[in-house]
């Protein structure tokens, strides 16, 4: 039952944006291909001729990077990434293996979250500009707690859960700071009120940790609900040279 109430959520999470013209399903997922290097398993795929990858050290099995750094629409990102994983992965003992999955910066690979954490610290009492440089790790604490907290990342959350994750923030590091103003999205964050001048977070490298949901029957359903159909899945071959 809470798998179905999660899966209703999501789908009117969708259908809510998708009545606001919020999610672009104009171009097809592109054509995934799956490689084995010396140092990590890895599935590929080209937005335009931007390079999109979901990575798996060899060393580190349990761990998965998503590398994006494309402009693409948050929900096509999702169901790209969900397609890749389902290439990477298809058998489940592997899936159940993942636990962490490493996404980089937030700003680079989902800005929408930057600027939603940039406008909830803003919004947040319990943040002080001036104590990140007087006291070590306060950043990190502050946007590790706001994360926790708030729900900032419903649309990935709840795709990773179709896929068969449950999911939730593990850590953040290197938090980038800045005033308003200056941010890639600073007139979206003026327009609602926020101090041009007041530094305030907005980038964190962040790790998620996954636990396999007991049943991941609806894994798949992401592809067809959060964006356009993929083109196919290539076969697994070794990188050249490597």
């Amino acid at each position: 039952m809470n798998h179905i109430r999660k899966l209703v959520r999501f789908l009117a999470w969708f259908l809510a944006l998708f009545s606001l013209g919020a999610v672009a399903l104009a171009e097809p997922l592109p054509p995934i291909a799956v490689l084995e290097g010396k140092y990590q398993f890895e599935a590929v795929g080209f937005v335009g001729d931007c390079r999109v990858s979901l990575e798996r050290p060899k060393n580190t099995l349990d761990l998965l990077h998503f590398r994006h750094e494309c402009h693409q629409p948050l929900a096509d990102k999702l169901a790209l990434l969900n397609t890749m994983l389902e290439a990477l992965l298809p058998d489940q003992k592997d899936r159940q293996a993942i636990r962490t999955l490493f996404v980089g910066r937030l700003v680079v690979t989902f800005p929408e979250v930057a600027q939603r954490v940039a406008l909830a610290a803003s919004q947040s009492s319990d943040w002080d500009h001036k104590r990140p440089s007087k006291e070590s790790g306060y950043s990190n604490r502050f946007v590790f707690q706001l994360l926790k907290r708030q729900n900032l990342f419903p649309e990935l959350l709840e795709s990773l859960h179709l896929v068969g994750y449950e999911s939730q923030v593990a850590s953040v590091e290197k938090i980038l700071m800045g005033k308003p103003k200056d941010l890639p999205f600073g007139s979206e964050l003026l327009e609602q009120g926020v101090d041009p001048k007041t530094r305030i977070p907005f980038d964190a490298m962040t790790w998620f940790h996954l636990e396999t949901l007991p049943s991941s029957g609806a894994s798949g359903l992401s592809q067809g609900l959060s964006g356009p159909k993929q083109k196919g899945v290539l076969n697994k071959k070794k990188l050249n040279g490597k």
